[in-house]
């Protein structure tokens, strides 16, 4: 039987874990702006905004509106993505008494309700509004709806949450993907999303029939094919297995000639990053293999994967891995081996020992 607990787990409680140019109402320093849309949108670049839509139809198609623009790297179409972001829907709805949060995900974010993924989280990971249970969604908004007049829908937002989100544009609904790819890192962004290009094939969904505009503030930008970039670290334990960068985007791979299994559970910083310093959040490659020959591999590089995103304590998961990050920095990697008792089996025997090889891509 394949052992993957070690690096499924994480995924689960990690991320499984989206060009024209509107009208500015002034120069630099104005606070308010009137998309082409005719949608304004009040609050600094950075700032929780405040949207105001027109009384009028939804535009049928995708509508990108760059409101600020940045001087960032451009986003590419398969990008970890780093952004702040407002949801709401085009038309009002009358008031209703637990609306649940969406996020930009296409998948049911596997993280706590106030991250924006798939995850996917909207992680991670995912961007757009994260599916919502059958026994809580309403194709028909107002079967749910309080009594009222209608008024703006904002379904979800990170600025009330303190921090940005992280979420693979393979990983969002359609819109986001193709609205934020080729944008730059820096720019603050509207995206007027029809229903087919959102949540218009998830029956059932809350979303389902809306138009939803975004307003999102890019961040960052991060090539998912990332490894680990800067110094060997001197003087590392014996028996840990060689780590091997692969070329061309392909996962690292590992020799476990001369490798011993771990009696405890441990972590061992082997590169020394050489970007910023970290954050509450790493965006991070892994790869996952069994002892004694580095059978069963999988990896976050593989076809249909992406990146994922580590809380700060969300690191407790893997032993020693906080500490061997402690003064750490982007690029840096670690090698954790993970034993047999900590890898147990559904009835508590020792399972198999792994070998987790972390490369820290990104943080915020």
């Amino acid at each position: 039987m394949r052992r993957r607990q070690a690096l499924a787990a994480l995924i689960v409680s990690s991320a499984l874990a989206l060009s024209a140019c509107g009208s500015d109402d002034g120069g630099d320093g104005d606070s308010t702006a009137t998309t082409d849309l005719g949608v304004e949108v009040s609050g600094a670049p950075g700032e929780k905004p405040t949207l105001t839509i027109p009384d009028e139809d939804p535009p049928e198609s995708l509508e990108v509106e760059v409101i600020d623009e940045g001087d960032g790297p451009e986003v590419g179409e398969n990008d970890v993505v780093v952004a702040n972001y407002l949801g709401q829907t085009w038309a009002p709805r009358p008031p209703a008494s637990d609306a649940p949060a969406e996020t930009p995900a296409e998948t049911p974010a596997e993280t706590p309700a106030e991250t924006p993924a798939g995850t996917e989280t909207p992680a991670e990971g995912d961007v757009g509004g994260a599916a919502t249970p059958e026994d809580e969604a309403s194709a028909d908004p107002s079967e749910d709806a309080g009594s009222g007049e209608a008024e703006p829908y904002v379904f979800d937002n990170s600025y009330d949450r303190g921090s940005a989100a992280s979420f693979s544009l393979n990983q969002v609904i359609e819109g986001w993907k193709e609205g934020l790819t080729g944008q730059s890192v820096g720019s603050r962004v509207l995206l007027s999303i029809p229903p087919d290009q959102g949540y218009g094939a998830q029956e059932g969904h809350d979303l389902q029939n809306d138009t939803l505009v975004f307003v999102v503030d890019i961040v960052d930008s991060i090539d998912p094919t990332a490894h680990a970039s800067g110094e060997p670290v001197a003087d590392v334990p014996e028996g840990l297995p060689t780590v091997t960068d692969g070329e061309d985007g392909a996962a690292p791979t590992l020799d476990f000639a001369g490798a011993t299994p771990p009696e405890a559970s441990d972590s061992t910083l082997v590169i020394n990053g050489d970007g910023e310093e970290l954050g509450a959040n790493l965006v991070v490659n892994m790869v996952q293999a069994s002892y004694p020959d580095g059978a069963d591999v999988i990896t976050t590089w593989d076809e249909g994967q992406a990146p994922l995103t580590l809380a700060a304590e969300q690191l407790a998961g893997i032993p020693g891995l906080a500490e061997a990050l402690t003064g750490a920095t982007v690029g840096s990697r670690v090698v954790s081996r993970i034993s047999a008792t900590d890898n147990a089996n559904p009835d508590g025997t020792e399972g198999t020992p792994l070998v987790l090889v972390i490369d820290v891509i990104g943080s915020y």
